[in-house]
């Protein structure tokens, strides 16, 4: 027998019908029961729950009077052996509409919290990727600036050696090589008027004091770029043109106007091979695009002029304003200060239609002219 717990009967197998009400399938056990209706209740309700069933006492009316039966379970066992067979009834729990709408309605909640709680974890991860990407992108671009600030140093601390190391040449050559000179020129008046043992000594302190002069020169003349010294001003700065150009990126021009004194000051070509160094540097690094670099000595009477160009994206505001603000930057700054020191002129331009134009303009004096082959 199948039935719910209000004890309404939905089946009943054969034998069920005949020990009970036969043709009555779609009554309520409740009717068919002769005994305490509420030990009946008691009973289903207990029965159709999650824990241990009640035992229970019950009667049903059946054909042949009033069957007495045990509850045990599921179990309905006859009181007397001579009673009818063992009963077994199958319950199900009450189905309430009520009930379960509002079990749907706690469903779809839980469901709808469940995708909202879900979505906030979604934002919650995808705020925190963006800003784990934030804190790489600062991070790497404070390396970075970290970075350039050290080669921006690198290379000031390297100008400023390179310009301490000339004051030094320069003030010994001024100061104590133009001493020492004068006191050799002494000594040797003095060597020419002495006779004897003095005379000796005195050669002894000129021979001293030569040697003297000659570690100052040498001191001085180390101070200077080598190659200059080797090869000659213009020689010097065509191998350096060509040295920046030699991976082949670059078409070099090289070109030399005029005739090159037979010898220019120390200072002036110094100050002229830096200038070009730099420039030369900075078209390397920074003139992106660039295809073609011209480079032209101008070798003039009472001047000299160091001119390169190149063909590539040309200044941008800020680095013309670097080149001439108060505080210009390091390698512009260094240029210009070169040339201040040997009252020479530096002037950076741009190109006609693309490019940068850089022009260092030295003067000269009591130089005589010499030719050489372009």
């Amino acid at each position: 027998m199948i039935a719910l717990s209000d004890g309404s009967i939905r089946a009943l197998n054969r034998a069920a019908s005949q020990l009970l009400a036969p043709g009555h399938a779609g009554t309520s056990l409740l009717d068919l029961c002769t005994s305490r209706g509420e030990a009946l209740q008691s009973y289903l309700l207990a029965c159709s729950g999650s824990r241990q069933p009640l035992v229970e006492r019950v009667g049903f009316g059946g054909p042949h009077g009033t069957n007495d039966y045990r509850c045990f379970g599921n179990v309905l066992v006859p009181r007397r052996k001579n009673q009818p067979a063992t009963l077994l009834l199958r319950l199900f729990p009450l189905l309430d509409a009520r009930f379960s709408a509002a079990a749907e309605r706690m469903r779809r909640l839980t469901a709808e919290r469940q995708r909202r709680l879900a979505l906030q974890q979604f934002d919650e991860l995808r705020c925190d990727r963006v800003r784990l990407v934030e804190q790489y992108c600062f991070v790497a671009e404070a390396l970075r600036v970290v970075e350039a600030r050290t080669h921006q140093l690198q290379d000031e601390l390297n100008h400023i050696r390179a310009d301490e190391r000339e004051r030094i040449a320069r003030d010994l050559h001024d100061h104590a090589g133009q001493e020492m000179a004068q006191v050799l020129a002494e000594l040797r008046v003095l060597q020419e008027s002495t006779k004897g043992p003095a005379r000796r000594r005195l050669d002894e302190i000129v021979a001293h004091v030569a040697g003297v002069g000659r570690k100052i020169h040498h001191a001085v003349v180390s101070g200077r770029p080598r190659v200059v010294e080797e090869l000659g001003f213009r020689r010097a700065i065509e191998t350096m043109a060509a040295s920046f150009a030699a991976d082949g990126r670059l078409d070099l021009s090289f070109r030399k106007k005029g005739s090159e004194p037979e010898r220019m000051p120390p200072a002036i070509e110094d100050a002229l091979y830096r200038v070009a160094q730099e420039a030369l540097t900075n078209a390397l690094k920074h003139a992106l695009g660039a295809r073609k670099l011209d480079v032209t000595l101008d070798f003039a009477t009472t001047s000299v002029s160091l001119t390169i160009a190149d063909d590539g994206i040309g200044l941008s505001s800020e680095a013309e304003q670097a080149g001439s603000g108060p505080c210009p930057g390091i390698g512009l700054h260094g240029m210009r200060q070169r040339m201040d020191d040997i009252g020479g002129t530096l002037d950076i331009r741009p190109r006609y239609r693309k490019g940068t134009v850089v022009s260092a303009t030295a003067p000269l004096s009591n130089a005589s002219p010499r030719s050489v082959a372009s």
